[in-house]
C-alpha cells in the first residue's frame, strides 16, 4: 500500500468514468479490495489542475460494485449525476486513515510502518541503521537498510532473520545470518 502526500493511505484510485449518469470506475490498490464493498463514504484527494491543488472530497457512496473481469468497482456517489462530473475525478486517490486499514494478522506490518525503523543487531546492539525501502520479492520481502555510514544493504524479511519489530519504539531487532552483511 502507497502512502498519500497527506499522511492518509492510499487504497485506491479513480480510473476512469462509466455511462452518462456519473459511475466512476475505481482500481483498487490494496491486497483488500473487498473492503470497497464496506465503505459508506469515499475521501478523495483530487490531482492538480494547472498546477493548482485542488481541496479533498469525502462524498458518500450509494453503489459500490465489483466489475468481474476488470479488477474494477463501478461506484455512484452522491452528488456527481453526469460524466462531466466524474470527469473531475478522475485520477483521483481514494485514502483512508492509517487506523482504518483492514487489521493484519500478527507478525505482519504495513510497509509504511516498516520504513524508517532504525535496525539494530540483535546479538551485539550495534545500530546498523534504518529501514528504507521493502522490495517484495515474491517468496518474502526484502529489507533495504541504509547504514550510518551511507550504505545500502538487503537483508531478508525471514523469522531467521527478522527477530522483533516494536513499531512503539521504532526498532526492528535482528539476527545477521553469517556471510548477510558482509
Amino acid at each position: 500500500m502507497e502512502k498519500s502526500s497527506r499522511s492518509r493511505v492510499i487504497v485506491g484510485r479513480i480510473v476512469g468514468t462509466h455511462g452518462v449518469k456519473g459511475s466512476l470506475k475505481l482500481k483498487p490498490l490494496t491486497d483488500y479490495p473487498d473492503r470497497f464493498l464496506d465503505m459508506d463514504s469515499l475521501y478523495l484527494e483530487l490531482p492538480e489542475v494547472r498546477g493548482r491543488r485542488r481541496p479533498p472530497r469525502e462524498l458518500a457512496v450509494q453503489e459500490m460494485r465489483f466489475q468481474e473481469g476488470k479488477d474494477l468497482f463501478i461506484v455512484t456517489l452522491e452528488g456527481i449525476h453526469t460524466m462531466e462530473d466524474a470527469e473531475e475525478l478522475k485520477g483521483a486517490l481514494v485514502t483512508v486513515a492509517p487506523e482504518d486499514r483492514v487489521p493484519l494478522e500478527e507478525g505482519v506490518y504495513w510497509i509504511d510502518d516498516i520504513l524508517g525503523l532504525q535496525v539494530v543487531d540483535h546479538d551485539t546492539g550495534d545500530v546498523l541503521g534504518l529501514v528504507e525501502g521493502v522490495l517484495p520479492t515474491g517468496s518474502n520481502d526484502v529489507y533495504e537498510i541504509r547504514t550510518p555510514d551511507g550504505a545500502l544493504k538487503m537483508i531478508p524479511a525471514i523469522k531467521d532473520v527478522v527477530i522483533q519489530v516494536d513499531l512503539e519504539a521504532r526498532v526492528m531487532r535482528v539476527h545477521l545470518l553469517e556471510g548477510l552483511w558482509d
